[in-house]
């Protein structure tokens, strides 16, 4: 096999873009980007004002950011999001403010004259319109010249034309009403809702950047030396105080404690670790303190992956927003053909230029294609932000159209609905060398990376030759140790098992152990069903989602813990590569199936349901086939993704109905003369308002765990 060419190979670079005022500018953009020459994929996301760019070496950032400055945008590669936010934040303010006091002096001196009133107003005007207002017109210039109309262009037409008639009204002394007022209203209302959009915008990425700042700037290392965190690398040992965080992902080599990750991956319970635990970057360490081996890095850290993939979904959109894009693709072009049509119908029915120009203006000017803009990728940062929050990362927008069609839940038992560490509770043999068959099925087990192994781990002794290891799916494994054959699994491959041996009483598993085809141990092995669990199924039920164990063990071992479950469908002795079969015989019997899943066997099945969801502890082979993965060991976080991916959509579907609602409701108005250009400012900040604030709601979504502390007692658990 061939290496990739330097040339060929894959990057993604992360923009943040400046000067969006609506999906049409993202939508132009994405175009921009996806017309260079070796960029093979990219999004842009309007309300995060962000754009993830996938592209080989053949092209560089340089080029990138200057097709987008062509365009009239500003982008900077993976700058601070929150600070280009709060700045653009601040110069809204700045227009804003005196947009404001200048709209509503004029308004009161539409009631209040004095002599020469008109003209102070005439002047106040022109700062307001061409100072406050010049982002709407340098932006509408740049649309006109690249003949692609936005939100702009129809806030810059509305604007000028009422205070170009004003002025010329006033200079030639015609007997004509004024229309300052309406202009200054357009822009001071505009820009309200225009700051309104961007604070809440900064505000909606509060979760993901929470994530970010977890991560300490400083590290001191073992020897004593204190290094910038960019300046750690692989294999360095360093020091985590009481009370301070794990600088990346890491091996503890030395000291006790408890750590906290609620923060970092939702885990609610206080974890106990010691030499040879693993800990991610950004958990807060307890009372002791810990020398801890790096084993990942930067870019590579476990949390570093949790905010890529929340970045990445962020830029993805559901499948209803087609519809949304496709109408706003059309819409500005349509609002400017329907107001030259009001303004030259009304004229042409005898109205005044004065009263067919205002109807005019308020049709440019009520019309709101930001509400369309907004309706999805603002509910997608709310919902995917407060997920992250809950120890849920969404790969993606297609996960909410997902969870909305599934009925049924498949739980893989071993890792999931169990702690996925089991023990071995009581031991049988045919002879005296007990002690000697453990050992070397511990070290035969040891190479088997099945959670069973974990079970042998007190029975290891020392160093030993592993030799010919076979996995016999089903059934166990096989091979040499210290140049004994050896053989453990279950009754099925050995020929011949004593009876002595067997436990018919027993509830879990029972392993065999042989030197060759005949048994002469037994272990039995029971894994501890996960407190929450029980909870955790009647919450899917409650949801209306029928729930179904899948196991590979035993009918007997797995009915008794479905039973303790309230799980009333069972799918037992199902072989690894068995598993993707089942979920496909649920689907042709048109179920629509979530499977749940933490192994390396069960990535085909998460990738063959309709939703694959992997549990944290599992493989990277399972997660990456998943659409939702569950950062903590609580399987009622399954619940709540599920929950929350669907309270997204509906959050999405509420939106998109109130844009289209209003413009349908708002334009014929402004057509017919019934809005007034203030009025119409007014409606459409409000429009927007509303979408945003039906947005932010997620950012409340209350978790079953809530009921547990935040910031909980450390006490002791287990972590692997």
């Amino acid at each position: 096999m061939t290496s990739a060419s330097p040339l060929t190979e894959k990057k993604r670079t992360k923009f943040l873009i400046q000067g969006m005022s609506c999906t049409a500018c993202a939508a132009r953009i994405e175009s921009a980007f996806l017309d260079l020459d070796g960029v093979e994929a990219a999004k842009v996301n309007f309300a995060t004002a962000t754009s993830l760019v996938w592209h080989n070496q053949r092209i560089d950032s340089p080029t990138m950011v200057a097709t987008i400055a062509d365009l009239g945008f500003q982008a900077v590669e993976d700058g601070d999001r929150q600070q280009i936010q709060s700045s653009n934040e601040s110069a809204l303010k700045k227009k804003t403010v005196p947009a404001l006091i200048i709209a509503i002096f004029a308004m009161i001196t539409m009631f209040v004259q004095f002599p020469g009133s008109d003209w102070v107003v005439a002047s106040l005007s022109t700062i307001c319109v061409w100072w406050s207002g010049w982002i709407f017109h340098r932006a509408a210039r740049l649309q006109i010249l690249q003949r692609s109309l936005a939100m702009d262009t129809l806030i810059s037409l509305g604007t000028l034309a009422a205070w170009s008639w004003s002025i010329a009204v006033l200079l030639l002394g015609a007997e004509q009403s004024l229309h300052f007022g309406g202009a200054n209203a357009i822009v001071a209302f505009v820009l309200v809702g225009k700051w309104w959009e961007a604070r809440a915008m900064r505000t909606s990425g509060d979760a993901l950047r929470a994530l970010a700042n977890l991560t300490p700037k400083q590290v001191l290392l073992r020897d004593g030396r204190e290094l910038l965190i960019e300046e750690l690398m692989v294999g360095m040992e360093f020091i985590t105080a009481p009370g301070e965080r794990v600088a990346t992902d890491g091996q503890v080599i030395e000291g006790m404690s408890e750590v906290d990750a609620s923060q970092a991956t939702g885990e609610s319970a206080p974890i106990e670790v010691s030499p040879g635990s693993r800990v991610s970057g950004g958990v807060l360490n307890g009372t002791g303190s810990l020398v801890v081996k790096a084993t990942a890095v930067g870019e590579d850290t476990e949390l570093s992956q949790i905010k890529r993939l929340v970045e990445e979904a962020e830029t993805t959109r559901v499948h209803i927003q087609r519809l949304a894009d496709l109408v706003a693709a059309r819409f500005v072009p349509f609002v400017v053909l329907l107001a030259l049509g009001s303004l030259a119908v009304r004229w042409g029915l005898g109205h005044s230029v004065s009263d067919a120009l205002i109807a005019a203006v308020a049709v440019l000017v009520v019309s709101c294609p930001c509400s369309f803009g907004l309706a999805t990728p603002l509910a997608v940062l709310a919902g995917t932000g407060r997920a992250a929050q809950l120890g849920v990362i969404v790969a993606g927008s297609h996960v909410l159209d997902s969870t909305r069609v599934i009925d049924t839940v498949v739980f893989d038992k071993t890792g999931t609905l169990t702690t996925g560490h089991p023990s071995i509770v009581s031991t049988a043999s045919t002879g005296e060398n007990k002690g000697l068959l453990l050992a070397l099925a511990a070290a035969l087990e040891s190479r088997s990376g099945h959670p069973v192994a974990r079970a042998f781990e007190p029975f290891t002794e020392g160093e030993a030759e592993v030799a010919k290891f076979t996995n016999h799916p089903g059934q166990g494994i096989s091979g040499r140790v210290n140049g004994i054959q050896m053989l453990v699994g279950k009754a099925e491959l050995f020929t011949e098992v004593p009876p002595s041996l067997k436990n018919p009483d027993f509830d879990g598993t029972t392993l065999f152990i042989g030197r060759g085809p005949v048994a002469e141990a037994s272990v039995s092995i029971q894994d501890e069903i996960r407190p929450t669990s029980i909870e955790a199924i009647s919450l899917l039920a409650d949801m209306g989602l029928e729930v179904i164990l899948l196991s590979g063990d035993s009918h007997q071992v797995a009915k008794q813990v479905a039973d303790q479950l309230n799980i009333a469908t069972v799918i037992a002795e199902v072989l690894p590569d068995q598993k993707r079969d089942h979920i496909v015989a649920l689907q042709s019997a048109g179920k629509c199936v979530a499977m749940v899943g933490d192994g390396v066997n069960d990535a085909p099945s998460l990738a063959a349901a309709d939703l694959g969801i992997a549990v944290q502890a599992g493989t990277d082979a399972a997660r990456n086939a998943a659409d939702l993965t569950i950062m903590t060991n609580d399987p009622r976080a399954v619940a709540d993704g599920i929950s929350l991916s669907r309270r997204t959509l509906r959050t999405v579907k509420g939106n998109l109905a109130w844009a289209f609602s209003y413009n349908a409701i708002a334009l014929p108005l402004a057509v017919t003369g019934y809005l007034s250009p203030t009025y119409a400012a007014i409606a459409m900040a409000c429009s927007s308002f509303l979408v945003v604030a039906n947005s932010l709601r997620l950012r409340y979504f209350k978790s079953i765990k809530t009921t547990q502390s935040l910031a909980p007692e450390f006490k002791v658990d287990s972590i692997h």
